[in-house]
């Protein structure tokens, strides 16, 4: 699986390359643009009790729009909608039974990143991100038990929501 993942962004980035090197006078730092933004996302969690927990990453995806908004030649903003895919899988012993535990929860991620562009073919991004809980789907395995749990949330909750830097 690992193989074919690291294949997989090695094919997306040489397609990426091939693409800009098509047009080397393509300067858009002072041009509104839009598009498209996809990947992947590797998350995982870590036990900080030391209980007897064991956790593994999970891969998921991310995709949406981008807004590329120049204020000046080397200075912009870039706002982004996107759906992003989060989890873990972890293991561990509950009641002397071993067990396993899969979760996933989607987000819509909505960063708000200054960009600064010190050349044509570098920007660097930094800023806040809002991200909105939208579902959260838990799948519980033991030798005597299966359960698969799926949670819906609305926006208003703001204990749902996430506030990053």
């Amino acid at each position: 699986m690992k193989k074919q993942i690291s294949t997989l962004l090695l094919a997306l980035a040489a397609m990426t390359t091939l693409c800009y090197a098509q047009d080397s006078n393509l300067d858009l730092s002072s041009k509104f643009t839009t598009g498209l933004k996809f990947g992947l996302n590797y998350s995982n969690v870590y036990d900080s009790k030391g209980e007897n927990f064991q956790a593994d990453s999970k891969v998921g995806y991310v995709g949406g729009l981008f807004f590329s908004i120049p204020i000046g030649k080397t200075i912009g903003i870039q706002p982004e909608v996107l759906f992003s895919q989060r989890g873990f899988k972890g293991s561990g012993m509950l009641l002397g039974s071993a067990y396993k535990l899969t979760r996933t929860t989607n987000y819509l991620d909505i960063p708000l990143l200054f960009a600064l562009k010190p050349s044509k073919t570098i920007t660097l991004l930094a800023g806040p991100q809002f991200s909105f809980l939208l579902k959260q789907k838990d799948k519980f395995e033991n030798g005597n038990v299966n359960v698969l749990q799926v949670q819906e949330f609305e926006a208003d909750n703001i204990r749902k929501n996430t506030l990053c830097f």
